[in-house]
């Protein structure tokens, strides 16, 4: 075996600090969930229900990565589109035969069991992505291939978010980045930005009550000003003319979806991050009790199983969505570091591996695993801590569940598998 690599049978390397990485972080996850679900007296080693269940998804998490591992590499680029195809005929189906977990209808129950396919999603999108992208050589060159690129990753989260399920569709803006980093002029990004910009502005009128007409109002009018000073350049009076009325139309859709689509609860946790409510009582409990966590632990932290905060059950879903702050209160700034560091170094490993792929499928395929897989950290961590409104979504490896650990998986290892192939 090599310093920094594991080799499979067939003779090929799996890149070893990033497999490294990823059995640290498991260890992370499943020793915070026995931690978060053991008996508050409980003074011996003993799995509660959902400990068990995560060491279950463990090992069929150990079985992908073998399957991956001493599967034929050609059969990830073959069947890239098939995969694609029938992950969103199941997203599509869990609408009419899923069950609904958490105000979304995205999970299939078997059993005791559940599983959520907008969490294997992410890795068919990828796959196809990377496809479309490395096949021909495609670049952002014309409107067909930008359109189709961007089809690729927008229907998915189209689908998911009809499915109800926020946290996992904006995941899917990660794609930019990586699109971006094949060739993405950069006005797209620029226009991203300003959109979402624009979006919390019209979030914030709604919630004050402020007609949206005034906005409308300021946009055209400055566009007006604009428009006729540019009258004698074409390109730029004609972009300042789709700009203001784009962002017109825009923040009038968002404002109609936040005051008619947007339910209650989902109003509430906005508002709270946006700083326009506050309600330590309700919705906003578990975002407080989270901070208390986090900060209770002060520099090494209370120790394991003994956060107070953790075994008393003031953070609801902690196993879950706010597992985070289990290991701010147990392991202190210290653990953080450590997370945070492995965390850290395994995204930019990732980016090392990308970088050095002989073919735009690896790159795109590189790239797409590590901008999902920080998307969900700083989404989740940005939400445990007050930054982000309380939408659900996992931190990858060490929450609790079976679909998003698989899926992590799986879209992690396809990728070192195509790495064990590339040309030196």
């Amino acid at each position: 075996m090599k310093k920094n690599s594991l080799r499979s049978s067939s003779g090929n390397n799996i890149d070893f600090w990033a497999f490294i990485l990823y059995v640290f972080l498991l260890t992370i996850g499943f020793l915070n969930i026995y931690s978060v679900t053991s008996d508050v007296n409980q003074s011996t080693f003993h799995l509660s229900q959902i400990a068990s269940r995560q060491l279950i998804w463990i090992c069929g998490a150990g079985l992908i990565i073998l399957t991956i591992i001493f599967a034929n590499v050609v059969i990830i680029d073959y069947f890239s589109y098939y995969f694609y195809g029938l992950i969103i005929i199941l997203n599509i189906a869990v609408l009419f035969l899923g069950h609904e977990v958490a105000g979304a209808k995205s999970w299939f129950g078997f059993g005791g069991f559940g599983i959520q396919p907008s969490e294997f999603a992410k890795v068919a999108t990828a796959m196809a992505l990377a496809k479309f992208l490395g096949t021909y050589g495609i670049k952002f060159r014309g409107w067909k291939n930008i359109s189709i690129a961007l089809a690729i990753f927008l229907f998915p989260m189209i689908i998911i978010l009809i499915q109800n399920d926020t946290g996992s569709a904006l995941v899917y803006l990660s794609f930019f980045l990586v699109v971006y980093r094949e060739g993405m002029p950069g006005y797209f990004l620029i226009a991203a930005i300003w959109l979402g910009i624009l979006g919390i502005i019209s979030i914030i009128f709604q919630s004050y009550n402020i007609s949206l007409g005034y906005l409308h109002g300021l946009f055209l009018g400055l566009g007006s000003i604009l428009v006729y000073f540019s009258r004698k350049n074409r390109q730029i009076f004609l972009l300042v003319l789709i700009i203001s009325i784009g962002s017109s139309l825009f923040s009038g859709v968002v404002g109609w979806a936040y005051g008619k689509l947007f339910k209650n609860y989902q109003k509430d946790r906005i508002e709270i991050v946006l700083g326009l409510k506050e309600d330590k009582r309700g919705m906003g409990y578990n975002l407080e009790q989270s901070k208390i966590a986090i900060g209770a632990g002060g520099l090494s932290g209370r120790g394991f199983t003994k956060g107070t905060q953790t075994k008393m059950g003031f953070v609801p879903e902690q196993h879950t969505d706010f597992i985070f702050c289990t290991i701010g209160e147990e392991w202190g700034f210290l653990g953080v570091f450590v997370f945070f560091s492995a965390f850290v170094s395994l995204m930019i490993r990732l980016i090392y591996l990308a970088e050095r792929q002989s073919d735009s499928y690896g790159r795109v395929l590189g790239y797409s695993a590590c901008c999902i897989l920080f998307f969900h950290f700083f989404i989740n961590i940005g939400m445990t801590i007050g930054l982000i409104p309380v939408i659900g979504i996992p931190l990858p490896f060490v929450s609790f569940g079976g679909s998003s650990l698989w899926g992590f998986t799986l879209l992690l290892f396809t990728f070192l598998r195509y790495d064990q192939i590339r040309k030196n």
